[in-house]
């Protein structure tokens, strides 16, 4: 065993091996004798170390021999007491194998506490040490600090620039034994961060302190908290910086009110010139917000092209006031010098403190709420926020938790519509309709939870969930009724994708329905959005066999060039024609079935109500109708139990 840790000899600093299952050094070099105060390797492994060892050591051992399996090594300072003398030391811990396989600790001596005491004699050591006496006067500096800073320092209270801290720090040290602090200190030259250890050295009645210099450190920290708190792009304050600033300041209870700004037209511009060009236009709105706010109060780019105003109310008497002098500086043109001039504006949303909220976050969201608010009534204007949008939001993020819940227990229901052939005075099919009544919520209204589901994207996995009910209904009623009826499903934007087909294609033949049985109603506005993408999707449904609706016609945007670029067979019109008693939602009427039976497309009309909107659709030449005169949307259950004699209420119109 000895040849083993032979050539440890050779190191001049103590170095021995300790068997940590006998709880007995195995091995030691001369250089450890000293420090373990015995003559003899011998008389030193003959010890037995664990007599009266705590259990806190104990465990800090087993601890120690765990990270030694794993690889690891551990550097500490270490206290121990040979012969009842208190020693610490800076030691190297590592594991290093037995020759019966066991893991024993290798324990290196760095640095020794004793050697300190001699007068700072450890000059040559690359560490900074001061050693002041009881009075506060240096006695002595280590030639590492002399070298970095000269010797230009005379006592305490000049190192720390204040005589009532000096004589603090000696009794701190004199009475607890050690002290620590980080503080900025005068080298005699300049100032510096220091991390200092001073231990009190009662023998000589002195302050001895050892120093690590972290200015470095410290500039880092700050352009670290800098980067931190600020926006790379502009230089102005980010979101957490603003939520810190005004949190610090905050103990003032000064009013004040948050404004949001978001800028109207800027995905325009990036779409357009490029996120460069985008980045500077952020960049030139950033120093005009400057020139507005100036003293007024703080300033942040919150993300994106969002920003964040906070001005206390002794600067601004009227937020409105000041939210339209900030739409009216943004209105006006910016110059690039890449492309000319670009026109923006902006909405903004208005909170206040105390009256609103009392906390920066809160704060935020409502701001926000107005601004979305302001866009809402038209863009490029200003709106405070009222309590009445806290319950709609709190209504709305209520509605979407139940309705993931109600997609996970199929709580949703499909009722149908009848949609009638006015020529034949038949059944033509039906339009499914999604229902939802919440035990909570009770009934929710389409209108308000389908546009949700829009945003959230919760559309598609409910999108597919109306597309599969609504078919193996269609077959239901195949197999019982013998009649291929024509069900009618709304699209949303977000389920035109390219998988749209595949998956609807598998429906129709996990159901074995006919293609020409499913008729997919999309609004204009839906037509009009990435049109090229949305064109291949309904391109690849056309070629399925299925019908393709355009509904909604006449409300959107109107463009009558779709009617030729899509594979549309049929034509919804809206209901607020069919129930328009003015000339002009006649002359509409009119004009659509013209339009129509030139472009050999057929026409629902929808929202009939009465006797008379039947009887005037008919002399029309319309094709198919649907509306509550006609049929309320029912539950299959209903419609059953009536056998589908809606026609029989219908008088005779010929």
């Amino acid at each position: 065993m000895n040849h083993t840790f032979s050539l440890f000899n050779r190191l001049q600093s103590p170095v021995w091996v300790y068997d940590l299952h006998q709880k007995k050094i195995i091995w030691a070099n001369s250089a450890s004798l000293p420090l373990w105060e015995t003559d003899s390797v011998e008389e030193l492994t003959a010890r037995d170390l664990g007599a009266d060892m705590s259990e806190a050591v104990s465990a800090m051992l087993d601890n120690y021999q765990e990270s030694f399996q794993q690889g690891k090594a551990i550097k500490t300072w270490w206290f121990f007491s040979p012969n009842n003398t208190l020693k610490k030391a800076l030691c190297h811990f590592s594991g290093i194998p037995l020759s019966d396989g066991r893991t024993a600790m290798l324990v290196e001596v760095v640095s020794e506490e004793s050697s300190l005491r001699r007068d700072l004699a450890f000059s040559g050591c690359s560490n900074l040490a001061l050693l002041f006496s009881a009075e506060g006067d240096l006695i002595s500096a280590n030639n590492a600090f002399s070298h970095s800073f000269g010797a230009h320092l005379n006592d305490l209270a000049s190192f720390l620039g204040d005589l009532n801290q000096s004589h603090n720090w000696i009794n701190e040290a004199r009475q607890r034994g050690t002290i620590h602090h980080k503080k900025l200190c005068w080298t005699g030259k300049s100032h510096y961060w220091f991390d200092i250890d001073g231990k009190w050295l009662q023998d000589k009645e002195q302050l001895l302190l050892n120093l690590v210099n972290i200015s470095q450190e410290k500039e880092q920290l700050h352009t670290a908290k800098y980067n931190a708190e600020h926006d790379f792009l502009t230089g102005l304050l980010n979101r957490r910086g603003i939520s810190d600033a005004i949190t610090e300041n905050q103990h003032e209870q000064q009013h004040y009110s948050l404004f949001f700004l978001d800028i109207d037209g800027f995905k325009l511009v990036n779409d357009t010139y490029g996120h460069a060009i985008g980045d500077k236009l952020l960049r030139a709105i950033a120093i005009r917000l400057q020139e507005c706010v100036k003293f007024k109060g703080l300033l942040a780019r919150f993300g994106g092209d969002e920003f964040i105003i906070q001005v206390e109310q002794r600067n601004v008497a009227d937020p409105a006031v000041f939210a339209k002098n900030i739409i009216a500086a943004l209105n006006k043109p910016f110059h690039l010098k890449e492309v000319g001039e670009l026109s923006i504006g902006c909405s903004i949303g208005i909170s206040s403190f105390p009256d609103d909220a009392k906390d920066i976050e809160t704060l935020i969201t409502q701001a926000d709420m107005a601004m979305h608010r302001a866009k809402l009534r038209g863009r490029n204007r200003s709106h405070r926020f009222s309590p009445d949008m806290a319950d709609a939001l709190y209504r709305k993020m209520t509605l979407r938790h139940h309705m993931t819940m109600a997609l996970e227990e199929d709580a949703f229901e499909l009722y149908y519509q009848p949609i009638i052939d006015l020529k034949k005075r038949d059944l033509k099919g039906f339009e499914a309709l999604i229902r939802w009544h919440n035990e909570e919520l009770g009934h929710v209204s389409p209108a308000e939870f389908i546009p949700l589901a829009e945003e959230t994207g919760q559309i598609v996995p409910l999108g597919h969930w109306i597309l599969k009910t609504a078919c193996k209904q269609l077959a239901d009623w195949r197999k019982k009724y013998d009649q291929n009826f024509v069900m009618s499903i709304n699209l949303s934007r977000a389920q035109l994708q390219s998988s749209l087909a595949h998956s609807i294609e598998q429906v129709i033949q996990e159901n074995d329905i006919d293609p020409k049985q499913l008729a997919l109603e999309l609004t204009e506005s839906t037509m009009l959005q990435e049109h090229d993408e949305a064109k291949q999707c309904l391109k690849d449904l056309d070629a399925l066999g299925i019908e393709l609706y355009l509904d909604d016609f006449g409300t959107g945007y109107s463009s009558l060039s779709q009617l030729q670029d899509l594979p549309i067979s049929t034509v919804k019109l809206d209901r607020s024609f069919v129930q328009g008693e003015h000339k002009g939602s006649q002359a509409i009427i009119e004009a659509t079935q013209a339009i129509c039976e030139k472009l050999d497309l057929k026409v629902v009309a929808e929202g009939v109500e009465t006797l008379s909107q039947l009887k005037y659709l008919q002399a029309c030449n319309f094709d198919f109708c649907q509306g509550f005169y006609l049929g309320r949307p029912l539950p299959s259950y209903e419609l059953e139990a009536r056998n589908f004699s809606l026609l029989n209420e219908i008088p005779d119109i010929a």
